[in-house]
């Protein structure tokens, strides 16, 4: 029997770098030991994670691209504060649900939704 959702996995053939590039707008990283295969966006004690593995190492995901949706008290403050920080990103949109939503690409071309 199932008993719940753990995680979705990614690969980069620069999982460090990768890594970097979330840090650099606030998600959470996980990195155990300075060891970048199979780091995490997300608590992995706490469950539904993303787990990034070293391409290298482990071979592409089969999984393709993926969208990582993360969450922040203000999509537009979040939208000027990686502006500030020199990230090239159109404004952000309102959804169809009535939301707001950024969007836009990590380095290895997977999507970041911000909500």
């Amino acid at each position: 029997m199932i008993r719940n959702f753990q995680c979705v996995n990614i690969s980069s053939k620069a999982p460090k770098a990768l890594a970097e590039f979330y840090r650099s707008i606030g998600a959470p990283v996980f990195v155990e030991n300075d060891c970048y295969d199979g780091w995490s966006i997300g608590d992995p004690e706490k469950g539904g994670y993303v787990c990034c593995w070293d391409e290298n190492v482990w071979g592409k995901s089969a999984a393709g691209f993926v969208t990582i949706v993360l969450n922040s008290d203000s999509v537009q403050k979040t939208y000027e504060e990686l502006k500030a920080k020199g990230f090239e990103l159109e404004l952000p949109k309102t959804a169809v649900w009535g939301g707001q939503e950024l969007t836009f690409k990590d380095p290895d071309g997977n999507i970041v939704m911000i909500l």
